[in-house]
């Protein structure tokens, strides 16, 4: 009895162990059908992106200076495009009927004053009535307001600077004869000067007032920052209108140069990727392929700045304890979802 328990025992163990052995062997054979890919570990960092944007420069002011008075231009004191400071004398307009004006509503002034003088006292002794009193006093308001005006007259025959500025056009000579409202000088003010620039709906939600910016103009970089941006878009390019605004203290920036603007947005987390290892999927999506759980996952990207060498990117998805073990060797033939062995690249 015992010979049979021990021959069924023997036969029980050597089954047992005739399928062991299969399932290492298959075991070990589907280790050995996996492909092997060489992955790097890639970190997640903060990225400071910008946007570079095209424009042209603009004075901050052009204004058109004009007569005020009726005259002869008697002296010109102004060269086209030098520069002034601000209530420098530029022109003057003849002023002797201003000052011929101007002394005879003094003297009607003098005489309206003693009028009114005489018949407030007579008034107050009950020798004059109020409506001749109120006469009296209309008369001399009226003399002095034409003083004033008279004497408005005469300073507006001096054309002064209103700022420091460059005089860009003349359109008087000496001895021209001026109405009211005749043109006499352009004149423009280039410091500070403006940078026009028109940007996308996408753009625009990444720019602020005082947000640093560097300008490109005539090979030359400047310093600057946006001091401007509209509210509304045009109705054609659906574009936003912004301003940087430079400094330009010896005007050498002139208005109407083509400008390459840069502006520096703020920082985000991103992953750096070497131009070689983006993909694209079965569907033409860009991306790349990782390697999660010994299992190929393919990455959609969404790629925030090329710089050359590389591209900053981020995800959609939420990234485990923000880093990517990217597949740097092998990617070509490892399929998403496939199970794969890695080896750790190194810098060596």
């Amino acid at each position: 009895m015992r010979i049979y328990l021990l021959i069924i025992t023997l036969i029980v163990i050597t089954v047992f162990l005739f399928f062991k052995k299969e399932d290492v062997v298959e075991e070990i054979s589907e280790t050995e059908k996996q492909k092997i890919v060489k992955i790097k570990k890639i970190l997640e960092q903060e990225f400071s992106n910008k946007l570079r944007l095209s424009g042209f420069t603009e004075a901050s002011r052009v204004v058109t200076l004009k007569a005020q008075v009726e005259g002869k231009v008697s002296s010109k004191y102004f060269d086209k495009g030098s520069s002034y400071k601000a209530g420098k004398q530029i022109l003057l307009i003849d002023p002797e009927d201003k000052v011929a004006k101007l002394k005879e509503m003094e003297a009607l002034l003098n005489q309206r004053k003693k009028e009114y003088e005489v018949a407030e006292n007579l008034f107050e002794k009950g020798f004059r009535s109020e409506v001749k009193l109120s006469k009296s006093r209309t008369n001399f308001e009226n003399a002095l307001a034409s003083y004033e005006r008279s004497q408005v007259e005469l300073n507006n025959t001096k054309i002064l600077m209103p700022f420091d500025s460059i005089v860009e056009e003349s359109f008087v000579e000496l001895g021209d004869y001026l109405k009211k409202g005749d043109p006499l000088a352009k004149i423009v003010d280039l410091d500070p000067i403006f940078v026009n620039i028109n940007v996308s709906e996408r753009e625009i939600k990444k720019i602020f007032l005082n947000q640093n910016a560097k300008a490109i103009i005539a090979d030359k970089i400047y310093q600057g920052s946006v001091n401007y941006i509209s509210k509304t878009s045009d109705p054609q390019t659906r574009n936003f209108r912004i301003q940087v605004k430079i400094n330009n203290k010896r005007n050498e920036i002139l208005s109407g140069l083509s400008s390459e603007v840069e502006i520096q947005l703020n920082p985000e987390k991103a992953f750096f990727i070497a131009s070689s290892l983006i993909s694209l999927d079965a569907q033409g999506r860009v991306g790349i392929k990782v390697v999660e759980e010994k299992k190929v996952r393919f990455l959609t990207a969404k790629i925030i700045s090329d710089v050359g060498n590389g591209y900053w990117i981020n995800f959609d998805q939420p990234i485990k304890n923000k880093e990517i073990f990217i597949i740097t060797q092998g990617r070509e033939y490892s399929l998403d979802g496939e199970l794969v062995q890695t080896r750790i690249e190194t810098n060596d």
